[in-house]
């Protein structure tokens, strides 16, 4: 049986090399693909990547079945590093289609309870607007022009890693940003984190659906090292805290954790777009200052002058909470790292 995930896997990578080549030279995509001798997957895609279209759009992408397939397999391979991504792959987050109306009625049927003639109670999830909206994370990384070109293993294991890292932190500042907008509970922590814990779990726990924990990393830090039983957090990646699935993720403020329950949270993550420039400046900030409502003087890099491509991944999802209680952040947290429970 042919392993789809491992015929992949490498499409992403290849793809980024075989732009970045063209960019150079000038050759058209499909004669590059078959001067290189790309895997079969990046063959159809960079001869499918006519004038019609552009790997850089990813709803555009996302309609090849090589680009999704390729897709895919590279955000599965993401692993611990992108908290969305993985508890997503990992069915704690409902997934559901994007730009479609979304909504759900369901009832707990048990015989005999109620009588003939009385009212069944349902539970309701519905989105504001009725539809799980598409929303685009770009991740953008500079890397010297022979590093990206240099077809060595360790040079494809350095790029592919630098992508990973760049898509994984771009999709979880995204979407749990969004995720933490539409929360209703929102507390501030106090000294005494058992109580913390426990109105977090109040909040969201119904007793019915899946809960997962997801923290800053500074917060599970200091979980990690509770000496109160009450589970073995990692400080990093995909673990667990009281028995339920615990993610660790920079792409919140240093402070936060979150509470959700994963049955009421919906999401997706469609293609992935690639855009490749040599000819970019670039402002080499991780908070950039350089915006139209406050233009403040910057150094900017020229990558053109410094033999640098820049390589940009764009991926469309979107994610939302589908009651008002589905999710719980609090704020603040510096708890007492060797706190007794």
């Amino acid at each position: 049986m042919q392993n789809h995930q491992a015929e992949y896997s490498g499409t992403i990578l290849a793809l980024v090399r075989a732009l970045s080549i063209c960019e150079r030279t000038g050759e058209p995509t499909g004669d590059i693909a078959d001067r290189l001798r790309m895997p079969a997957p990046a063959q159809r895609i960079l001869k499918a990547a006519v004038a019609a279209g552009s790997l850089g759009d990813p709803a555009w992408a996302g309609q090849l079945a090589d680009m999704q397939a390729a897709s895919n397999a590279f955000l599965q391979g993401l692993g611990g590093r992108s908290a969305f991504a993985s508890l997503l792959d990992q069915g704690v987050i409902t997934r559901a289609p994007l730009r479609s109306s979304v909504g759900a009625v369901s009832e707990g049927v048990v015989g005999a309870v109620n009588a003939e003639g009385q009212a069944r109670p349902v539970s309701r999830m519905t989105l504001s607007g009725d539809v799980l909206a598409a929303q685009q994370a770009d991740a953008i990384i500079v890397l010297s022009r022979e590093v990206v070109e240099n077809s060595s293993a360790a040079s494809q294991a350095f790029v592919s890693r630098q992508l990973r890292r760049a898509v994984a932190k771009a999709l979880d500042a995204g979407a749990l940003s969004t995720l933490i907008t539409s929360a209703t509970p929102t507390f501030a922590a106090t000294n005494d984190h058992a109580a913390d814990l426990k109105q977090l779990l109040d909040t969201v726990n119904s007793g019915e659906g899946r809960l997962a924990w997801i923290a800053a990393p500074d917060v599970a830090n200091g979980i990690s090292l509770l000496n109160d039983g009450r589970g073995s957090a990692s400080p990093e990646g995909i673990s667990e805290f009281l028995n339920l699935p615990f993610a660790v993720s920079p792409g919140i403020a240093a402070g936060t954790l979150i509470l959700f329950d994963g049955d009421r949270v919906l999401a997706d993550i469609e293609s992935l777009g690639i855009d490749i420039s040599r000819f970019a400046t670039l402002e080499m900030s991780d908070e950039p200052t350089m915006d139209a409502a406050t233009p403040t003087a910057t150094p900017v890099v020229s990558l053109w002058q410094t033999n640098s491509v820049g390589v940009k991944l764009s991926a469309l999802f979107g994610v939302a909470a589908g009651t008002s209680d589905a999710i719980a952040v609090m704020t603040g947290i510096a708890w007492p790292p060797l706190a007794s429970g």
